[in-house]
């Protein structure tokens, strides 16, 4: 583990004792739950999300999930309340900046039932699969054959993030919603697990009732190399009878190839171009590339592609982070945006990160139909 690693995860940890001790504070002043115990327990909870990911990142097993799963949901509950607190003392310095007495008792009452109340509302949204249709027009691409493409549609889906939070069951549902739309061809675009030690096979076992005539492809993203074995896990891929397209091609018919990246080939813009090459990029024909991260997008739209997937972002998870992803992504973090003469849609995802929280975002199957 790198000197810079460490550095990150201390300066992750003394952020989350603050934010801790900020509620617990907040809580003290409005409820007079003030104590040592109470302190303390704060104190605790600031560290469960970092040792239960690393804990997760070489054990599997029952306790092993059940502590991921109760850190993830308090480190989302602890999130709204850390806004909370904010509120709550904005709320009482606006009453007592114009001599109006209220009760903290009241103030944070209401204050922090809200946010409560939001914060359900955010973990119900994060488990809500719902069906995003685009329409990409690719009639004017070389070689592309209107004809063989007319009434065919493709599924785009991407970080399901599968673990200890979103298990083989919420998989299963996606399957189920992605057959009932009975698409010719499917991509998978990275992140299908979530990086935590776990039986790769039982998990993503609803693969194997994924069929479509143009087939099943994958690309690899970031949480898979973040596994102890990232080989057992593209193995498992396999064996479910979906294609992994590590820096590959395959026609799809109709003058369309499909082109999907690894990872790890597409951080840097000359990885990016390499692996394009290596894949056999045509001109003369319709491109559409898979790239887990919305980056180096120049590189694919000068090679001539005529279509970028991506996820990765999460389109933010919640307000205002996917004002960050934004920013970070140069508008390309979420929808269908134009480049030049290629189109790139960025997915939002199937499943979270941390938190299972969704605010102002959905979690999405994407179903495109070529115009």
């Amino acid at each position: 583990m790198s000197i810079a690693f460490i550095l990150i995860f201390a300066a992750i940890e003394v952020l989350m004792v603050f934010v801790h001790l900020a509620i617990y504070a907040s809580l003290a002043a409005a409820f007079g739950i003030a104590s040592p115990w109470f302190d303390g327990a704060f104190v605790l909870l600031a560290f469960t999300f970092v040792s239960a990911s690393a804990l997760s990142r070489f054990r599997s097993g029952p306790l092993v999930d059940w502590y991921y799963r109760f850190s993830a949901y308090w480190l989302g509950l602890a999130l709204f309340l850390f806004g909370a607190s904010v509120a709550f003392y904005a709320v009482l310095a606006l009453y007592y900046d114009h001599d109006i007495y209220v009760s903290p008792a009241l103030v944070g009452g209401i204050v922090f039932g809200a946010f409560f109340l939001v914060h359900l509302y955010g973990t119900w949204e994060s488990q809500r699969l719902r069906i995003t249709k685009v329409r990409v027009p690719l009639a004017d691409r070389p070689g592309f054959d209107a004809g063989f493409w007319k009434g065919k549609t493709a599924v785009f889906v991407s970080d399901f993030q599968l673990g200890n939070v979103y298990r083989s069951a919420f998989l299963a549902r996606a399957i189920r919603k992605i057959v009932a739309l009975a698409p010719y061809v499917v991509f998978i675009g990275g992140d299908l697990y979530d990086g935590v030690s776990c039986d790769e096979a039982r998990l993503i076992a609803p693969l194997r009732d994924l069929r479509a005539p143009g087939g099943a492809y994958f690309i690899s993203g970031n949480h898979e190399y973040y596994m102890k074995d990232p080989g057992r896990a593209f193995a498992a891929i396999r064996a479910a009878g979906v294609a992994i397209l590590d820096d590959k091609k395959r026609d799809l018919g109709g003058g369309v190839d499909v082109i999907g990246i690894d990872y790890r080939s597409g951080q840097t813009a000359d990885g990016f171009q390499r692996a394009l090459s290596r894949a056999g990029i045509d001109r003369a024909r319709t491109s559409i590339v898979l790239k887990h991260e919305p980056n180096h997008l120049q590189v694919a739209e000068a090679a001539g592609a005529a279509l970028l997937l991506s996820g990765h972002t999460h389109h933010g998870q919640m307000i205002p982070f996917n004002l960050l992803t934004r920013r970070i992504y140069r508008g390309f973090h979420h929808g269908l945006k134009r480049l030049g003469e290629m189109w790139v849609f960025t997915s939002s995802g199937a499943g979270t990160w941390g938190p299972p929280l969704r605010l102002g975002t959905r979690s999405e199957i994407v179903v495109i139909e070529f115009a």
